[in-house]
């Protein structure tokens, strides 16, 4: 019976709490430890004294300069003070003449190709889908192999028919246009460039799917010349009535979330954080709590949400009161058994004494 207890405390307790923190069973406790208490405690736990040095150098000295004042921005929220050499290199990389020249071709860039690899090539590219050039643009590209049998990116194709027929005002968007039309820029930019993971790929790609009929698509732009972006416009207003987005609208108005908290150019990156739906609202969610540093502390502490934060901190709190209490309960156990010796030992004395007073009766 004893040991059945001590395996009871020992493994079924600790095990069955744990899978119950990881099934989310446990949230409500969790939630209540401040988010930013903890993800400090990860970051001194996983940041050495002068690795944000070396990464904002780094960025820097590669032109990644997005990416140095992300550092930056961690830095100041871990209250760590930059070295002498660093902040003199940050200092020139962010003078006028260097900021205009590194930004004004990369947003034409990004406007005219839909693509781009920093904020303002992103901010272009995203740009250029608002003003539904980049729809037509994408529309003429893919629909053209569409309509000869060659590959294409359903993907990028249907996105851009909700995108334009948003635009138009041709489908119903549950009242979010904009969050929408944000949404379909941000999700073609990141399969462009590459920052969308396989698996949210296949996912996106079924609710693309439901959301466009591309054997009507294929009819309709049939008869239409792509080259011609009027064409294209009128062609696509009048297929949107086929168009059934409300699986996907859900998807692209948290990408408008994410866009709103961190800025176009770091939404498209943070999809590489993203495996499914699931992960994209704990990605945007955790957007919403730290701003542009929500990547970096991703990358140096492996975690994509608060409650991972949370979860782990909660599971090293318990297992430590876990310990005192199992420490307790053997020493409580010892202490009882202990007692019993005593007691025991006790009465065989009285009842020797006993035994030593009482006359012999044969005598």
């Amino acid at each position: 019976m004893r040991a059945f207890f001590f395996v009871f405390l020992a493994i079924v307790i600790p095990g069955g709490t744990i899978m119950a923190l990881e099934a989310g069973l446990l949230d409500e406790y969790v939630d209540r430890i401040p988010s930013e208490t903890l993800i400090l405690l990860e970051l001194n736990a996983s940041v050495g004294p002068d690795e944000l040095d070396g990464l904002i150098l780094q960025a820097i000295e590669e032109g990644r300069q997005d990416d140095a004042e992300m550092y930056v921005e961690i830095a100041a929220y871990m209250n760590r003070t930059l070295s002498p050499q660093t902040q003199d290199a940050l200092a020139a990389s962010q003078t006028t003449t260097a900021v205009v020249l590194r930004n004004t071709g990369n947003f034409f860039e990004g406007f005219i190709t839909g693509e781009g690899s920093d904020n303002a090539a992103f901010a272009g590219a995203v740009t250029s889908d608002l003003t539904v050039i980049g729809d037509i643009r994408d529309i003429g590209s893919e629909g053209s192999k569409l309509v000869a049998g060659e590959d294409y990116s359903e993907i990028v194709l249907g996105l851009s028919v909700v995108g334009l027929a948003v635009t138009a005002g041709t489908v119903a968007s549950a009242g979010s246009g904009l969050p929408a039309r944000v949404g379909v820029s941000l999700l073609k930019v990141a399969k462009k460039a590459g920052t969308m993971t396989r698996s949210f790929t296949r996912e996106l790609g079924q609710l693309v799917s439901r959301a466009v009929d591309f054997p009507a698509l294929r009819r309709t732009l049939s008869d239409v010349s792509l080259a011609n972006p009027n064409a294209t416009r009128r062609a696509i207003g009048t297929y949107a009535d086929n168009v059934k987005g409300a699986d996907l609208f859900p998807v692209l108005a948290r990408m408008d979330d994410m866009r709103t908290a961190v800025g176009p150019a770091e939404s498209v990156r943070l999809m590489k954080y993203v495996r499914n739906t699931g992960d994209l609202d704990n990605v945007a969610d955790m957007s919403k709590t730290l701003g542009v540093k929500t990547r970096g502390i991703i990358e140096l502490t492996g975690k994509t949400s608060l409650r991972g934060f949370k979860g782990a901190i909660n599971i090293l709190r318990w297992m430590a009161e876990w310990v005192w209490a199992l420490g307790a309960a053997i020493l409580g156990w010892l202490g009882l058994a202990g007692s019993r010796r005593v007691m025991k030992r006790r009465r065989i004395r009285v009842a020797e004494a006993r035994a030593a007073a009482t006359p012999n009766k044969l005598a």
